[in-house]
C-alpha cells in the first residue's frame, strides 16, 4: 500500500505517535490525536503554526499552511476521486479516511510508521485509516502526479474500510493500480516472457506482502496489475464487483472466487499464466528486446531454452508416470489371471479379491 509520491502536514507527532501503534490498545486514541493534531511541538512545525483542515463526508484533509495553494487544488479532487472509486467498485463503506499532506521530507519520515520505504511518495495505514502523502515541494528537482498517488491510496482506503476480511496484497495493489489508471503497468511483454520461462512469482508469495528488492517488488506489482486486468477482461467490472461484494459479506478471497467464478485460486492463477504464455511469439520477443534494450535478446533466448528444458522435464515426468501406471495395470491383470485360475481349481462358489494378490 505504498505509492511513489506523497505529501503531509501538521499532525506529524500524532501520526508519528502511530509508532506507539505497537501497543495496540492505544490505537484508537492515537488516531484521534492525529486528527486533532495535538503534537504541534514536533520539530517539523512551529508550535505557533496552525494546522489546516478540511472536512467532507467520509474524508478529512490535514495540511500545513505552506501547502495551502496545493491543498486548495487537491481537496476537490480527493472528494471526486473517492466518490468515483466507490461508484466504480460499488463499495460505500462507513468510516472516515484521513489524508495528511506532509510539507517536508523530515515531516513525512517522522510521521511514517516503521517499514515505510524511504522512497515512498504516499502510503496508506489501515490501522489509522490514514493516507500520508509527501508534498511535491519536498523535492523541487522531482515531479510526480500527486493526484494519481492520492487516488491509488484512496482506493486502498475504500477497500479496507469496506471489506471485513483480509485482502491479499496482490488484489489490494492490483485494484489500486486499476483505480488510479497507472499506465506504466499496461505493458505485459516482460511478464509474458517470464511466464513462458516459468519465472513468475507464485501468488502464494504475494498474499501477506511483496518480496524485498527492487526487481522482485516491481515484478510483484506488475503481476498484481496484470492479474486484476485479467479478472476485468474475463468478467468485466461487474465480475470484480461481485467478487468484492462476496468479500464485503465476509467471504475470504478463495471462497469469493469459487462463488463468483466457480474455480479455485490455483485454477485462477493457472488460467492467468496460460493467458500470458499464450501471447508468447516472435513479436513478443521483438517488443521485449525493444523494452529491455540489449538485455532483451539474450533474455528471450534464455527463456526459450528454459521453456524447452521445462517441457522436456514435464515430458519425462509424464512418461515415467505412464510407465508406472502401465506396470500397475500389468500387475493387476496378472493378479486377476491368478485369481481366475484359483477359482477355477477350487470350484464354484469361491472368490478371491485380485487386489489381495497384487
Amino acid at each position: 500500500m505504498v505509492s511513489r509520491a506523497s505529501a503531509s502536514p501538521g499532525s506529524w507527532a500524532s501520526l508519528r505517535a502511530g509508532t506507539v501503534l505497537r501497543l495496540g490498545a492505544a490505537l484508537a486514541s492515537i488516531g484521534a490525536l492525529a486528527v486533532v493534531g495535538l503534537a504541534l511541538t514536533a520539530p517539523c512545525l512551529r508550535a505557533d503554526e496552525a494546522v489546516q483542515k478540511r472536512f467532507a463526508e467520509g474524508l478529512t484533509f490535514v495540511y500545513a499552511p505552506e501547502d495551502g495553494a496545493l491543498a486548495e487544488a487537491l481537496w476537490p479532487t480527493l472528494i471526486a476521486d473517492r466518490e468515483a472509486i466507490m461508484a466504480r467498485l460499488e463499495l460505500y463503506p462507513a468510516g472516515t479516511l484521513r489524508v495528511v499532506l506532509a510539507p517536508t521530507l523530515a515531516a513525512f519520515r517522522e510521521a511514517s510508521l516503521p517499514g515505510t520505504p524511504a522512497e515512498a511518495l504516499g502510503v496508506y495505514y489501515p490501522e489509522l485509516n490514514t493516507i500520508l502523502l509527501r508534498s511535491p515541494r519536498t523535492d523541487p528537482a522531482g515531479s510526480w502526479d500527486i493526484r494519481g498517488v492520492a487516488r491509488h491510496e484512496l482506493a486502498h482506503g475504500v477497500l479496507h474500510l469496506a471489506l471485513p476480511v483480509a485482502i491479499p496484497r496482490w488484489l489490494d495493489e492490483g485494484l489500486a493500480i486499476l483505480m488510479a489508471d497507472e499506465l506504466s503497468f499496461l505493458d505485459d511483454s516482460q511478464l509474458t516472457l517470464l511466464a513462458y520461462a516459468g519465472r513468475l512469482l507464485p501468488l502464494r508469495e504475494l498474499i501477506e506482502g511483496f518480496p524485498e528488492g527492487h526487481g522482485a517488488t516491481s515484478l510483484a506489482y506488475a503481476q498484481a496489475a496484470s492479474l486484476v486486468r485479467y479478472l476485468l477482461a474475463r468478467g468485466g467490472i461487474e465480475g470484480i464487483r461481485r467478487l468484492l461484494e462476496a468479500m464485503a459479506q465476509g467471504a475470504p478471497l478463495s471462497e469469493a472466487i469459487h462463488v463468483t467464478r466457480g474455480i479455485t485460486e490455483a485454477e485462477l492463477e493457472r488460467e492467468w499464466q496460460a493467458s500470458l504464455e499464450g501471447r508468447f511469439s516472435v513479436w513478443s520477443l521483438v517488443t521485449t528486446t525493444s523494452v529491455l534494450g540489449g538485455v532483451g535478446a539474450p533474455l528471450a533466448v534464455w527463456a526459450a531454452w528454459r521453456r524447452r528444458r521445462v517441457q522436456r522435464a514435464r515430458l519425462a515426468e509424464w512418461a515415467a508416470e505412464e510407465a508406472r501406471q502401465a506396470e500397475r495395470l500389468a500387475r493387476l491383470d496378472h493378479a486377476r489371471q491368478l485369481a481366475a485360475r484359483r477359482e477355477a481349481s477350487q470350484g464354484p462358489g469361491s472368490h478371491t479379491d485380485p487386489a489381495r494378490l497384487n
